[in-house]
C-alpha cells in the first residue's frame, strides 16, 4: 500500500511540473544581408520570467555553432529578443537557432539567407 501512495505521489509531482514548464512556443527571425545582423523573437509565456525563461540560445552557419548564449532571466513575460552579428552570412546561406528553457523543452527554426 505504501509503495502504491508513493508511486501515485510521484506521478502527480511529475504531471504537475510539465502542466507549467514548457518549451518555447514559436521563433521569428529576419536577416539583414545590409548589415549582416539577426533579429530573433522567441515566443514563450511566463507568469515569472526570471524563474522560468528561454535560457539558453544557439545560432548555427551552415551546420557550425557561431553563437551561444545564456541567459539568467527572459526579456518579458511573453519572449525572449535578440539581434546578433552574423559576419559572412550570404545568400543560400542556411541560419539555424536553438532555443532552450530552462525548465523544460527546446525549440528551433531555421532561416535561409536571401
Amino acid at each position: 500500500m505504501k509503495k502504491i501512495l508513493i508511486m501515485t505521489m510521484i506521478l502527480v509531482l511529475g504531471l504537475t511540473i510539465n502542466v507549467f514548464a514548457h518549451p518555447p512556443g514559436n521563433i521569428e527571425m529576419n536577416f539583414n544581408s545590409s548589415n549582416q545582423m539577426i533579429e530573433v523573437s522567441i515566443s514563450h509565456s511566463s507568469k515569472n520570467n526570471s524563474e522560468h525563461f528561454v535560457n539558453e540560445v544557439e545560432i548555427y552557419l551552415n551546420g557550425n555553432l557561431q553563437i551561444e548564449q545564456n541567459f539568467i532571466m527572459q526579456t518579458n513575460a511573453k519572449s525572449q529578443y535578440l539581434h546578433y552579428m552574423l559576419p559572412g552570412a550570404k545568400s543560400g546561406d542556411t541560419i539555424k537557432l536553438v532555443a532552450k528553457c530552462n525548465k523544460y523543452g527546446d525549440l528551433e527554426s531555421e532561416l535561409k539567407v536571401d
